[in-house]
């Protein structure tokens, strides 16, 4: 989120266990670490983020049913090559970290895999929009010129709709875009620029959850 701002350093996190070893690289979050199976990709390129509240919504993803065993999770989120991983705001790193790298490790040295067959989805694969349409247009910009950097910080940004009368733009920010210090400074100036240069009829960004 914030590398529309710039970004943090990685961390040495790595942790061998059976040839598998598991970076951790923190976020503009500090609730948020992501982590990366080495060599292993999670979801893989061209695919569709996917994020877990609760150890109940993990039915579709044996890694984050895995990554909710461990006490202090409060979110999992899966990109392509990395998990990012929410603590509970009670819950420290220095404990929750090394078990998070183990599991991770373990899950991947048995062969198992991030999603159920059939659960993974490709990039677009739900929306059915007009590429000439404003809301094709955002689509295409958040794609293109949004998504890629705010991943790579751990989160992601999702299109929750487009006011045609207000001219307002509603987007969801999860993972460690989702409670970041910095989101709304990465909302308000990074994302509602380019939004208002590329496509006028966006007159300001708001965050979904503020909606009401």
């Amino acid at each position: 989120m914030a590398r529309l701002a710039g970004r943090v350093g990685r961390l040495p996190g790595s942790f061998g266990r059976r040839s598998i070893s598991v970076v951790a690289e923190p976020t503009p979050n500090p609730d948020s670490v992501m982590f990366y199976p080495d060599d292993k990709d999670v979801l893989g390129e061209g695919t569709k983020t996917m994020r877990f509240s609760n150890k109940y919504e993990t039915n579709d993803s044996p890694l984050a049913a895995a990554i909710f065993k461990v006490k202090g999770v409060n979110e999992v989120l899966l990109a392509a090559k990395h998990v990012t991983v929410t603590k509970k705001s009670t819950s420290d790193w220095n404990l929750l970290q090394p078990n998070l790298e183990l599991v991770i490790s373990q899950f991947y040295a048995a062969g198992l895999e991030a999603l159920r067959e059939g659960a993974r989805q490709t990039q677009g694969a739900s929306l059915a929009l007009d590429p000439e349409s404003i809301e094709g247009r955002v689509h295409a910009v958040l794609e293109e010129r949004v998504r890629p950097f705010v991943q790579q910080d751990g989160g992601d940004v999702l299109f929750e709709r487009f006011d045609h009368s207000s001219g307002i733009l509603y987007l969801r920010m999860i993972g460690a875009c989702s409670g970041c210090p910095k989101s709304s400074v990465t909302l308000n100036m990074g994302i509602k620029n380019l939004m208002e240069h590329y496509i006028p009829e966006v007159k300001d960004v708001l965050p979904a959850e503020d909606e009401e």
